[in-house]
């Protein structure tokens, strides 16, 4: 099977277009964190010390050795977009070098073990409490990364630190600080080094940079991620970034923290602020040494108006916190109001979710807090895409009694053009407008039959994380569903019938209908655009195809050539710009 670029957990094997979707539901997590050991006394009168640094600008410093097949090490680089997914990095020094490992372009076939040691050593003596911290930029896919001290120049690799073991979802994406008290295993030594172990097949990658030793906090909080959203009937915290003026509910506001200091802390306090909408919310817990848990605030926020939203996050306590340049959370921004309803961050490109030219199915969950009239499906098509690759969209609702997904409706096949890569399209469902419950919860994916493997055919931006069981991936090759942690750029459209805020396509008609020869299409177009006209069967597989390039404004006819159809019902598309307008056809010859 080809690697997926999502999703690294297999819920079950099926049959059909159906899936059992079963387990638990996201719950707020228990961060794991890196190896803690017991703190030391506190020196009176601290005051934090930096011991050694390395900006990776020598390459001279660093050793790279590998068992990978075939070999293959780590290496500097000096690009910070030169990353195979979720780039650039944000290092502070990263135009001097950084340390890079690439498991995605080998491929499958190939195998990485490899380390980038420090050439060099660093003294400790008489620093009992030390702190290893250093920038980081990786995406998970079964891979791992390890740190590994020694205390001997090298000669021997005694203590290791887990970064990620390859249990991790799929897709978890970091951008941040790594940071690992070394007490235990370097305090008071005089022969200190370190080297970085990877170890992944056709997994992403691990870049670093701007490594340091210095001596540990008494009092340290870490702002780890951020976990927010709304409660719904499939669980807590399903955060939209985009929410209808008909869903809008309360929003709860968590932080991941972590207690990287050398002392407890009774009173870690997650504080969250909007202040365009005068909130503030707050909430506290203890946090023991090495330590790691969700806060949440204890009071919600609900969007009194339409508008754009920035949330910020930060971790406090009373206690003299000296190192509060990871104290902050990244910028939560969302919308309300207005009719699309989404879960990816819309308007970044984080990613892509393809099949290698393999069928696919792939999109997210939400839940309805009010009813509502789902006219459309949108899809955020990626650059990479290729042109005349098929696109549909489908509407999925939930067994109760078994978690299967049961096929409601499903829009037919439209080719891509040139002009929608890299734009988002709406396709309207084959059935037409539906109606969507109160208190139900709803999967809608967007797919494609593939080409037979001769390209990447679709690809659908990804932008964002999701937690486990949110966001799902069904591979046809397999007739598998998969849970995929990256968020896809697929959204409900709740836009008013006769309220087309994208549609460049009016008066469509196909004629003369039925027929037993050729058939004429006409249409009007409100602006010039590019034009693309696909005839599918029932089945969705297109039949007949025939791009137009820049149409003029104004009204347009164009022969049909049904030479090649068989009798039988057939929808034809004429796509513009972002959307489609479809009519049916019959052939009776």
């Amino acid at each position: 099977m080809k690697k997926i670029y999502l999703s690294a957990l297999s819920l079950a094997i099926v049959t059909g277009m159906n899936a059992q979707v079963t387990g638990n539901f996201p719950q707020a997590p228990k961060k794991s964190t890196f190896s803690s050991n017991q703190a030391a006394d506190i020196v009176p009168n601290f005051e934090k010390v930096l011991i050694w640094s390395n900006d990776v600008s020598a390459p001279g410093d660093w050793a790279f050795t590998n068992t990978s097949v075939p070999a293959q090490d780590w290496y500097i680089e000096t690009v910070a977009a030169n990353v195979p997914s979720d780039g650039p990095v944000t290092f502070t020094s990263a135009s001097n070098g950084f340390l890079m490992i690439d498991s995605d372009t080998p491929g499958n076939a190939a195998t990485q073990d490899a380390y980038a040691t420090y050439t060099g050593t660093f003294n400790l003596t008489g620093q009992t409490a030390v702190t290893l911290e250093f920038a980081q930029h990786y995406r998970t896919y079964g891979d791992e990364r390890y740190v590994e001290v020694s205390i001997d120049g090298g000669m021997t690799w005694p203590t290791t630190y887990t970064i990620t073991d390859g249990t991790e979802a799929g897709g978890t994406v970091l951008s941040g600080t790594g940071s690992i008290d070394i007490s235990a295993a370097a305090g008071n030594q005089a022969n200190v080094t370190i080297r970085f172990h990877y170890v992944g097949n056709w997994g992403w990658h691990w870049a670093v940079d701007d490594i340091l030793v210095k001596t540990t906090e008494p009092y340290d909080l870490r702002a780890d991620n951020n976990f927010w959203g709304v409660d719904g009937s499939w669980g807590p915290r399903l955060p939209y970034y985009r929410t209808p003026t008909a869903q809008i509910q309360p929003i709860n506001f968590c932080g991941v923290a972590s207690n990287i200091g050398l002392n407890p802390i009774n009173d870690a306090t997650y504080g969250v602020a909007i202040p365009s909408a005068g909130f503030v919310g707050t909430g506290s817990t203890s946090l023991a040494v090495g330590a790691s848990d969700t806060i949440c605030s204890a009071t919600t926020f609900t969007p009194a108006a339409a508008g754009a939203f920035v949330a910020s996050g930060v971790m406090t306590t009373s206690n003299p916190d000296t190192g509060t340049n990871n104290n902050a959370f990244p910028n939560i921004i969302f919308e309300a109001g207005g009719f699309i309803y989404a879960r990816d961050k819309v308007g970044l490109n984080e990613g892509g979710t393809y099949n290698a030219g393999d069928g696919y199915d792939t999109g997210n969950i939400f839940d309805m807090f009010a009813n509502a009239t789902l006219t459309g499906i949108d899809v955020a098509i990626n650059a990479a895409s290729v042109a005349g690759a098929e696109v549909y969209v489908s509407l999925w609702t939930i067994d109760p009694a078994t978690g299967d997904f049961i096929l409601e409706d499903q829009s037919v096949a439209m080719a891509l053009t040139a002009g929608q890569l890299g734009t988002t399209v709406t396709l309207p469902l084959a059935g037409g407008a539906y109606n969507l419950l109160a208190g139900e919860s709803y999967l809608i994916t967007a797919g494609s039959f593939g080409d037979g493997g001769l390209t990447n055919d679709l690809v659908i931006t990804t932008a964002g994380n999701s937690e486990a069981q949110t966001t799902f991936y069904f591979d046809q090759t397999d007739q598998t569903w998969y849970y995929s942690s990256s968020t896809k750029g697929v959204r409900m459209n709740f836009t008013p019938a006769g309220l087309d805020e994208v549609s460049n396509v009016n008066g469509m008609n196909v004629f003369p209908n039925p027929t037993n020869a050729d058939a004429n299409v006409s249409f009007t177009l409100n602006n010039a655009a590019d034009v693309n006209i696909t005839v599918t069967d029932l089945t969705g597989k297109v039949v007949y195809t025939n791009n137009l390039g820049n149409v003029s404004a104004g009204k347009s006819e164009v022969s049909l050539n049904t030479a090649a159809l068989s009798n039988g019902m057939y929808i034809v598309n004429v796509a513009a710009d972002n959307a489609v307008s479809t009519q049916k056809l019959a052939i009776r010859k």
